[in-house]
């Protein structure tokens, strides 16, 4: 649709017309959205990008449409619709540059999706800078799958850009498309609306077989007109039975299509078959079938074609699906065997593309060369359209082993897509033609990875050690990693040789690991190596957000949040938890968003609100319980546990963290029993039962001695004072905060708080105050409310009423997002830096910045320098 075309002469349309005029208005003003077109084949989608089109004087205006021939190309459609603009990006940061170019196939660099996208956001983002910037995408459901995703990506982050996007699709394959929401449903026109379109096009239909033909056709404008155009006596009323839609519309077409000179047939053909092609291809292609030069102003003519932009489309998907289905076979395979020598220099990936659609049966070198073609796709970050191109090279397969290998590989490129639930079909179909064990390496152990992502960690453990022996060396080390990894999950019993692997407790700082290798954070913490793994997580962390895989990095952010909210940075642990569960509505994953809502439920416990902390943990446990995923049921329980002991419910407490410790309970990990055994033990001697704090005493003294962790030492000291007599308490406290780890604010302030509780209830007041006045402060740097009013009520009973346990002036609080834009901030980076590791724009970015300093009553971006983050954001000079 050429830029600021006349706007097309639409009936009716009143309310979207009002609808887009609006969100143009928006878009103007700098508030960005993306709308959804939703009907169906013939509807008016269309007319109604045009008007908006018309409307966009002041726009930039992209657009491309999905064609069905480039489905399974990689980023056609991302080319299609940055074509006017590609001078454009070498002005990106060079490395969103880089990994732009590669996936449009204009450089060698690869990269992941999700980098890919921030590369298209900052992109518009920057054409937004000098005037408004209007996406037009039409037939989304046709186009190729990494497009899609890229564009889904973008349009949930335009917000607060000069960018509007409108998408229009057909009923059914919004779900399928990852729409950007809200959408507008476009149906048939009134009646009123439709009799004026027939009278102004077909004058001379009789008034009986218009309301025939309306009823027919529902209203939907391209069956107006195009059955109206050859309307017969099948529209009388002596007609009975409603004609569907879909073949008389073909049989409408077949009749203008028989009426065209042949030459003009084989170039309409020639362009359904390479659909969105440029003028060049099409009409080397065509003059390959014997069309001369001189015939192509005839052809262009005919009201099939449409030339814009250097592009030749078939007028609309209707039409172009009956040129190509009314053609006869022969003549398909002969438009794509001259398409394929077309591209045959230029285009590899086309190539091959129309080489394979010749084929009428099996063919294993067509299969052969779309395995070539798939992993030029998967090397430039189109996953998707690898899986889709191994997919068909499986359906051309001569051999039944070949093919189940082929839906293997494309079952691996699909899970690497993100596209979880294709990846399982494509591997339970490999494993029904040559059984599972078979095609384990082709998959390079999938199945058990898909199994310790999504299903139940026992089957996922017998499936990564089957495959581990019989896949490639470089898959067959991970997959013994991870089962070990399973093992943990199935609270196994493991030696600490197991645990020191799967903590990465003796890997050095700054070694490259690869994201499956990095420490499970709960053990890390039990070993009391957190502060080393999160050294390892947030080098890796960086490295995955410039570099990839991005796949990995909501996992990654979910294990790095836990690791933050033991070392006191509940701010930067709910930025990550929240980032990781909104990563996860872009890439899938259930495991992903379980962690997360389990670390927010954690820290929501910690600062007081009950409820919240419950339904945010119970989110967790749909995950978790059926699938005996331990850990995450087992975190959960501890969150609540941990937020009754803190509110002063003991017997709650229990009830929630004594099934932690209890082997055989579905909440029972042996690695959370150890870490939550010191809380369990309070709760107990608050209830009164005595037998169990000293068995969770008997556990910790264990793993202290067996580990060596400092915390542990302290909680043992800790938990023998509350069961000692006043005579041994002292020593035992003092002992206990020697040993507690300064970078773990929480548990050494409740130290600090069962101390000075005692040296009040011994009357020793003076000395109490020292206890309780630190831990007061770190409860309130930490925003624990509850411990904070109870420290407040022991300061008050302890002589103190200066006003210590009013809560001080409160600053209002930054979001997750502003956190993170503030800290890197902080550290001297650009916007467009920030951007790019956060995945969003650097408008963004922006607009953040100026909350943050209005929020922080700074002047400007130079003070975030001197703000401390971990104390209330006090400026530090």
């Amino acid at each position: 649709m050429p830029q600021h075309s006349t706007p097309p002469h639409l009936f009716g349309r009143d309310r979207e017309r009002r609808e887009l005029d609006r969100l143009l208005e928006r878009a103007r003003a700098g508030a960005g959205s993306a709308l959804l077109l939703v009907g169906e084949p013939g509807i008016g989608k269309t007319a109604l990008l045009r008007y908006a089109a018309s409307r966009a004087t002041d726009f930039r205006v992209l657009d491309c449409r999905g064609v069905p021939s480039e489905t399974e190309l990689a980023f056609a459609g991302l080319h299609q619709l940055l074509w006017p603009v590609l001078d454009r990006i070498d002005a990106l940061p060079p490395a969103q540059a880089a990994v732009l170019r590669g996936a449009l196939g204009l450089g060698g660099h690869t990269g992941d999706r999700l980098l890919i996208g921030v590369a298209v956001l900052t992109l518009l983002s920057e054409l937004s800078a000098d005037r408004p910037v209007l996406v037009l995408i039409d037939d989304l459901y046709l186009l190729d799958e990494p497009s899609r995703n890229c564009l889904r990506f973008v349009s949930r982050r335009i917000a607060e850009e000069s960018v509007l996007m409108l998408v229009a699709t057909h009923p059914g394959t919004a779900s399928e498309t990852g729409e950007p929401t809200p959408s507008l449903v476009i149906e048939g026109l009134d009646v009123h609306s439709s009799e004026q379109l027939i009278a102004e096009h077909h004058p001379t239909l009789s008034p009986v077989r218009s309301r025939r033909l309306l009823l027919l056709t529902g209203g939907n404008p391209l069956a107006l007109l195009e059955l109206s155009r050859d309307a017969g006596s099948e529209l009388g009323p002596a007609v009975n039975s409603p004609l569907a839609l879909g073949p008389r519309l073909r049989a409408s077409f077949d009749s203008r299509l028989r009426a065209l000179p042949v030459a003009d047939r084989t170039v309409a053909l020639v362009a359904a078959a390479a659909d969105g092609a440029d003028a060049r291809t099409v009409q080397q292609a065509a003059a390959l079938l014997g069309v001369p030069a001189e015939k192509w102003p005839s052809a262009l003519d005919s009201d099939l074609l449409h030339l814009s932009d250097g592009r030749i489309t078939v007028g609309h998907p209707l039409i172009r699906a009956a040129v190509y289905e009314s053609a006869d076979p022969l003549a398909r395979r002969a438009a794509h065997v001259a398409l394929a020598r077309v591209y045959a220099e230029s285009d590899p990936d086309r190539h091959d593309w129309h080489l394979a659609a010749t084929a009428s049966g099996p063919d294993e070198s067509i299969a052969a060369m779309l395995d070539i073609a798939a992993e030029r796709a998967g090397a430039r970050g189109g996953a998707l359209s690898a899986a889709r191109l191994h997919r068909r090279a499986a359906a051309l397969s001569p051999d039944t082993t070949a093919a189940a290998h082929r839906l293997a590989r494309a079952a691996r490129a699909a899970w690497d897509g993100g596209d979880i639930e294709s990846a399982r079909e494509l591997l339970a179909a490999a494993d029904d033609r040559v059984g599972a064990a078979a095609v384990g390496a082709a998959a390079g152990g999938l199945a058990g990875l898909l199994e310790l992502g999504l299903g139940d960690p026992e089957r996922a453990r017998h499936m990564l050690l089957r495959d581990a022996g019989s896949t490639a060396p470089r898959f067959g080390a991970e997959l013994r990693h991870l089962a070990l990894r399973a093992s943990w999950a199935l609270r196994d019993p493991l030696d600490p040789g197991a645990l020191d692997e799967i903590a990465a407790r003796d890997i050095a700082d700054g070694t490259d690991l690869p994201p499956y290798r990095l420490p499970i954070a709960e053990v890390a913490i039990a070993l009391g190596v957190e502060s080393h793994a999160l050294r390892q997580y947030s080098d890796c962390i960086e490295r995955m957000r410039t570099e990839g895989p991005v796949t990995w990095l909501g996992y990654s952010l979910c294990q790095r949040a836990i690791l933050l909210c033991t070392l006191g940075r509940w701010d930067d642990a709910i930025a990550d938890a929240s980032e990781a569960i909104t990563l996860a509505a872009d890439f899938g994953g259930l495991q992903t968003p379980a962690y997360g809502y389990s670390t927010l439920g954690l820290i929501t416990a910690l600062r007081g609100d009950t409820a919240a902390a419950f339904d945010l943990t119970e989110r967790s446990l749909a995950f978790s319980t059926p699938r005996r995923y331990y850990p995450i049921t087992a975190g959960a329980f501890f969150a609540r546990g941990l937020g009754a002991v803190g509110a002063g419910r003991p017997d709650d407490a229990f009830e929630a963290l004594d099934p932690i410790a209890t082997p055989g309970h579905f909440a029972h990990h042996p690695t959370l029993a150890v870490l939550s055994a010191a809380d369990a033990a309070e709760a107990a001697v608050r209830i009164g039962r005595f037998d169990r704090a000293r068995g969770y005493l008997d556990r910790l003294i264990a793993h202290a001695e067996s580990s060596g962790a400092a915390w542990a030492t302290a909680d043992s000291h800790r938990v023998r004072a509350l069961l000692a007599g006043d005579d041994a308490a002292e020593e035992l406290f003092a002992a206990a905060l020697a040993a507690a780890p300064a970078e773990r604010p929480l548990a050494r302030a409740r130290i600090q708080l069962q101390f000075g509780e005692w040296l009040r209830r011994v009357r020793r007041r003076p000395e109490a105050l020292e206890q309780l006045r630190p831990a007061h402060n770190a409860f309130q740097r930490l925003g624990a409310h509850p411990w904070s009013e109870r420290a407040g009520r022991e300061i008050i009973m302890a002589g103190d009423r200066t006003g210590s346990t009013t809560n001080p002036q409160v600053i209002e609080v930054l979001t997750a997002q502003e956190l993170q834009v503030a800290r890197l901030a902080a550290t001297g980076l650009t916007n467009r830096e920030i951007a790019a590791r956060l995945l969003i724009s650097p408008r963004t970015v922006g607009n953040h910045l100026s909350h943050i300093f209005a929020k922080l009553g700074l002047a400007g971006r130079g003070d975030l320098g001197n703000i401390d983050f971990e104390n209330g954001f006090r400026l530090t000079t």
